[in-house]
């Protein structure tokens, strides 16, 4: 795998960058690997997240090239535990939102596995995906939704264009923090919608990062950390605007925009509401993230100290979930010599190994087999879930431990 590093901000390209969040390096976070593969070293990068004094983004200057991530990518939206169904009631709010007329031509842009272009296709629209995971895109397009196997560019955008006409909508969710060559991206948008089209984004909340705790979603994939102002200066750059957003509830807090042609239109009321939270919040400051580090810091510490407890006294803790997230927390946590074992629901990941540590992933049948003392909950934010299916575990003695938010023993 290869990377690069930036000195200037991916949104408006100042150099005036504070480094705000300091991360342990880590490897690629879905870089799960098979029996096959353990003899290959799994090079770490730099995780450290900068601040741009000038628009207010956070950023990784770190770039994984996209091609080492994404050609292969094994992570499939249907493995979010709410998310495919959040996906189709958005098709269906956006279309009643803004009217739109069945036949009309609809793009996603990181479609994957196509969960909310079938929500759309089925209420009459036409629709188009794209997406570089080669395998997903062609499970997809087997499925009945076409989806081009391409990184969207402003040069794919205009080829798009040529052979689909223009789009009513385009959306993306959960992608534009995946884009270095994000200005790029944003031209191929303004070049692919139509004049009275809508783009819709969602994408992971800075704010709700830093008050959910979810920093376990800083990874290599997500370059970006978004507040409301970065976008406005983003999208206004290159002749869009940002009409309307909204605060949603996935993926730990996401944050949800509706970008128009920029007409010197008038826009909602929720967006000065949310920009005036960030300034009473001075989001754009370095302060609140020398908090915020200081936090996580005292959550690993509280974690390092109980493992080594458990195992002082010669009990035996599994970890729960092989998903990007877990990379972070095993990583900066500094906790992975703790596990034998990562028990996982997903048939993609069981079988493989986690990134650079090895630590074998099995199915939730060995907690019966071997009948662990302790189980750490990595997809903590799906603990109740996860807890409700295994009751057994509880009844027989075991105890979850919930690193985050806050730390927590359930027995």
């Amino acid at each position: 795998m290869g990377s690069y590093k930036n000195n200037k901000c991916r949104i408006c390209s100042s150099k005036e960058l504070s480094k705000v969040l300091e991360l342990k390096p880590s490897p690629v976070a879905d870089s799960y690997v098979s029996k096959e593969q353990l003899n290959l070293t799994q090079e770490l990068f730099e995780m450290d997240v900068y601040l741009c004094s000038a628009c207010g983004l956070a950023q990784l200057l770190t770039v994984v090239h996209p091609e080492d991530i994404y050609i292969d990518y094994l992570y499939k939206t249907t493995t979010s535990v709410g998310l495919p169904q959040h996906f189709l009631d958005s098709a269906s709010s956006i279309i009643n939102k803004y009217d739109i007329e069945k036949e009309s031509f609809i793009v996603d842009i990181g479609s994957n596995i196509g969960s909310l272009l079938s929500g759309y296709q089925n209420l009459g629209m036409k629709v188009l995906g794209i997406d570089p995971a080669v395998a997903i895109a062609k499970e997809a397009t087997s499925m009945g939704i076409e989806t081009l196997p391409i990184f969207f560019t402003s040069e794919t955008a205009k080829a798009i264009a040529l052979k689909y006409g223009k789009a009513k909508i385009i959306n993306s969710n959960n992608m534009m923090a995946n884009i270095d060559t994000i200005n790029d991206v944003v031209e191929g948008i303004k070049t692919l919608l139509a004049e009275d089209g809508i783009f819709v984004m969602e994408t992971s909340y800075i704010l709700h990062l830093i008050d959910n705790m979810v920093f376990d979603t800083i990874y290599h994939e997500h370059l970006s950390y978004f507040g409301l102002k970065p976008l406005q200066y983003l999208f206004e750059k290159n002749g869009l605007k940002i009409v309307d957003a909204e605060i949603v509830e996935t993926k730990g807090g996401s944050l949800k925009c509706f970008v128009e042609h920029d007409k010197n239109q008038e826009v909602s009321s929720n967006i000065l509401e949310i920009t005036n939270t960030e300034s009473s919040r001075n989001l754009y400051k370095t302060n609140i993230y020398k908090s915020y580090m200081d936090k996580i810091n005292r959550q690993k510490n509280l974690m390092l100290k109980s493992l080594q407890n458990i195992t002082n006294e010669g009990k035996v803790v599994y970890g729960y979930g092989a998903s990007n997230t877990t990379t972070t927390l095993l990583h900066h946590f500094e906790i992975s010599k703790y596990f034998d074992y990562i028990i996982d629901d997903n048939v993609i990941k069981i079988g493989r190994y986690s990134p650079n540590f090895h630590i074998p992933v099995v199915s939730s049948d060995i907690i019966y087999e071997n009948r662990p003392d302790y189980i750490v909950i990595f997809a903590w934010r799906f603990a109740d879930i996860i807890m409700s299916q295994h009751q057994r575990f509880l009844d027989n003695g075991g105890k979850f431990i919930i690193p985050l938010p806050s730390y927590r023993v359930v027995g």
